[in-house]
């Protein structure tokens, strides 16, 4: 009976030396086999723990057809193969997480940028016009042609048979007044 074979029937009957014999033969080299594929050799000891785990608890029933060396060798081979699968897939995750994030801030940017903005136009535009109908008629009127019409004061003073100074009064009233009413909102 060859040593690999009595090594696995020990085991098999949870001998904790043969197991420890095992471990101590073959964990450095199964490690750094794992820190070539990782690149860490935290993640490398991780690894190669959870195969010697797996071995511990499946060791009644553990089926080994080729020596332990190939067996432990390629069970750390699939370990970092499957770690590495799970790693793209979190990465593409990630990389789609980071896409959804792009798009949710610049739909966000967008939305402070003009629809907020233009609500809050349309709001103040709507107060504005209930703050400017209060105003009397004449500084009203004058305001209007000012602010809407873009008539300068010499024009309008000329309409209204005013100076400029009675003009630009009625202007300044009309701006302090709107100033008061709008100034939760400015």
């Amino acid at each position: 009976m060859d040593k690999d074979h009595h090594l696995l029937e020990k085991l098999k009957n949870s001998d904790e030396e043969a197991f420890e014999e095992i471990f101590r033969s073959y964990f450095i080299p199964l490690n750094n086999y794992a820190k070539f594929y990782t690149g860490s050799s935290q993640l490398a000891e991780d690894l190669v723990h959870d195969v010697y785990c797996k071995i511990w608890e499946k060791r009644e029933k553990l089926e080994i057809h080729t020596s332990i060396k190939s067996y432990l060798y390629k069970s750390v081979h699939n370990n970092c193969i499957q770690y590495l699968r799970h790693q793209k897939v979190v990465q593409e995750h990630n990389r789609s997480q980071q896409g959804k994030l792009e798009e949710a801030m610049i739909i966000n940017r967008l939305f402070f940028e003009t629809g907020l903005t233009r609500l809050f136009q349309k709001e103040i535009g709507e107060m504005l016009n209930k703050a400017i109908a209060k105003l009397p008629d004449k500084t009203r009127k004058i305001y209007k042609m000012s602010r809407n019409n873009d008539q300068s004061n010499k024009e309008i003073a000329k309409k209204f048979k005013l100076t400029e100074k009675a003009v630009e009064y009625h202007i300044t009233k009309a701006l302090s007044y709107l100033k008061l009413e709008l100034k939760d909102y400015l």
